[in-house]
């Protein structure tokens, strides 16, 4: 069994993995050789340009996500008091969040929102990133490694899988994971999402290397 943390807003530490014990392996090296992006965003619709000018974006909250998300606390705890901000952080899942972020898209109306990369809504939706004058964030949205997660023994008992996915590199350019996810997405089944993304035979070049590395474990 293994797990590829395709657009996680938790970031933990790959060291953060130690503790527990012998259950699980990180594969050998990051699977995304793209730059990850973590942080407050609005559309690029709207003129706001950094944490600072929040207050003047005609928002009238942070729509956030789970209460868990490392980056909640940050925005609670630093951000909001660091730069005065009068908008309220908002709790959410997920999927809600996005689901705000879709219907004030549409309409063209401010919103203030949680984004990171890869993750598909980077290629659904123009936005930015605030910048962070005053380092408030401190070092959640610097750039972070990404690797998959596999149990222990993996690697003796289906040793094609492990080549496999330690084989996984994506990210060179970040529209190729963002695009997957957003072909997942619209298409509702992972499995139809992948082969409708590998049409294009510029991702079915991507993925080639993954399967000679397979078919050589395989001999």
């Amino acid at each position: 069994m293994a797990s590829r943390s395709w657009s996680s807003p938790w970031r933990p530490a790959a060291a953060d993995w130690g503790d527990r014990g012998s259950r699980t392996e990180l594969s050998e090296e990051s699977w995304y050789t793209g730059q990850t992006g973590y942080g407050i965003a609005v559309p690029n619709y709207m003129q706001t340009r950094t944490i600072a000018d929040l207050n003047s974006s005609s928002a009238s909250m942070i729509v956030g996500i789970e209460p868990g998300a490392v980056l909640m606390h940050r925005i609670g705890e630093n951000v909001i008091p660091e730069y005065g901000i009068d908008l309220e952080l908002v709790e959410a899942s997920t999927p809600a969040m996005l689901a705000e972020l879709r219907r004030a898209y549409v309409a063209k109306e401010p919103i203030v929102f949680l984004a990171w990369s890869p993750h598909w809504m980077n290629a659904e939706y123009d936005f930015r990133y605030l910048e962070d004058p005053k380092d408030a964030i401190g070092p959640l949205d610097e750039p972070a490694e990404l690797h998959s997660v596999m149990r222990s023994g993996l690697q003796e008992d289906d040793p094609v899988a492990y080549a496999l996915i330690n084989a996984m590199k994506l990210g060179i350019d970040e529209a190729k994971v963002n695009t997957l996810e957003l072909s997942i997405n619209r298409a509702g089944d992972p499995q139809q999402g992948v082969r409708d993304w590998l049409e294009k035979e510029e991702n079915r070049e991507a993925v080639q290397s993954w399967i000679e590395a397979a078919k050589k474990a395989e001999q």
